[in-house]
């Protein structure tokens, strides 16, 4: 009973998979899957002992003898067939150009691309710059075992080092695309003039500007001289002493940790700052 419901359970699952355009297979035929890795480099010995079999689905077996090998080596990298990959093979009587074989030399195991040139030599051609391909002679005790199917796949996996240099180079270039220079930082100041009704508004401005990294913390002359150098008939220019005594509780901190309830004013003068401060933001960051 559990065995129907099981069987029953499982055909609706392919059948919801197959309305979703799917084409689920069941993996219910063995394949033998042979110990020793076939060499996509120089020719290897296989062996002929099979260390497990692998399920597969009826459909992707046929009436010719099928087996699967891991390969090992880099020489067919450009086909995508890599090192700890398996492929399934199939016995074959004809052969064509281009088809990748399995095959031994000599009693060596070898995995490449099969290739007749003009002058009737077949040739066995790796897909990899720094592999040279080579003949084959009659002198050669040739054996193809199979035509190369399919190509499954070690699950990928790229190393963390080489994920966070990426990350770190796309962050530099953030950064430079970012950059804040001082002709953009003037602009910013002469744009946001204008609503600066009282002096100490300012220190919405000087605290922007440590966030960003233009100004250093505590460096309130460096502050009040680039605004007075911006706009020097400004009727409220700020003063060091006036920055020095804003820079208590949450206003010392980033603006983005501001807390109206630990802030040196209160209120509507809290929101004030904080709209300018939001202000000169955007104008950086246009």
């Amino acid at each position: 009973m559990n065995e129907e419901m099981m069987d029953e359970e499982l055909k609706e699952l392919f059948r919801g998979l197959e309305e979703q355009g799917w084409d689920p297979q069941l993996c219910d035929t063995p394949v033998p899957l042979f110990d020793n890795p076939v060499k996509c480099g120089n020719p290897t010995e296989i062996g002929d002992v099979v260390g497990e079999e692998v399920m597969m689905p009826r459909k992707w077996t046929t009436l010719n003898s099928t087996f699967m090998a891991t390969v090992e080596g880099q020489s067919m990298k450009d086909a995508d067939i890599l090192e700890g990959d398996k492929v399934k093979v199939e016995t074959a009587h004809t052969y064509h150009d281009g088809d990748i074989l399995l095959l031994s030399i000599d009693g060596a195991y070898t995995l490449k691309a099969y290739c007749v040139d003009e002058e009737g030599t077949p040739w066995l051609v790796p897909q990899n710059p720094t592999f040279r391909a080579f003949p084959l002679h009659e002198r050669q005790n040739v054996v193809v075992h199979g035509v190369v199917k399919e190509v499954i796949k070690l699950t990928p996996r790229i190393s963390y080092r080489s994920c966070i240099k990426i990350i770190n180079d796309v962050k530099m270039d953030m950064m430079k695309e970012r950059e804040i220079t001082p002709d953009r930082v003037t602009t910013a100041i002469r744009r946001i003039a204008d609503e600066i009704e009282v002096a100490r508004y300012w220190y919405a401005v000087y605290r922007v500007l440590v966030d960003k990294g233009v100004v250093m913390l505590n460096d309130f002359d460096t502050f009040c001289t680039m605004v007075k150098d911006a706009v020097p008939d400004h009727e409220h220019l700020p003063t060091s002493d006036e920055m020095q005594r804003l820079a208590v509780d949450s206003f010392a901190k980033p603006v983005s940790r501001w807390k109206p309830s630990d802030a040196p004013v209160k209120g509507k003068r809290f929101k004030d700052y904080l709209k300018l401060a939001q202000r000169m933001t955007e104008l950086l960051d246009e």
